[in-house]
């Protein structure tokens, strides 16, 4: 194996899946028919003192991270 389909296997490898409170975000966006940018942007104006880009968002979706503020903000906007 080399080339396209190496690199394909390496990705697989090394995502990690998202956690049940990700999947809870990731379904309550789809639902609203919104993007991960767009809650990261309503993140930002609904709470400005909370920094969040899609690196954090990624983080807290696979339970990496726990923000409380940026997981209290993300609850509001998608009314979980």
């Amino acid at each position: 194996m080399t080339g396209r389909k190496e690199r394909e296997m390496n990705v697989k490898k090394c995502k990690k899946p998202l956690c049940a409170y990700g999947k809870r975000v990731k379904i309550a966006l789809m639902e609203k028919n919104r993007t991960q940018t767009w809650l990261i942007a309503e993140v930002g104006k609904k709470n400005p003192d909370i920094y969040l880009d899609s690196s954090c968002l990624h983080r807290i979706l696979t339970g990496t991270i726990k923000s409380g503020k940026a997981i209290a903000a993300i609850n509001d906007i998608l009314g979980l």
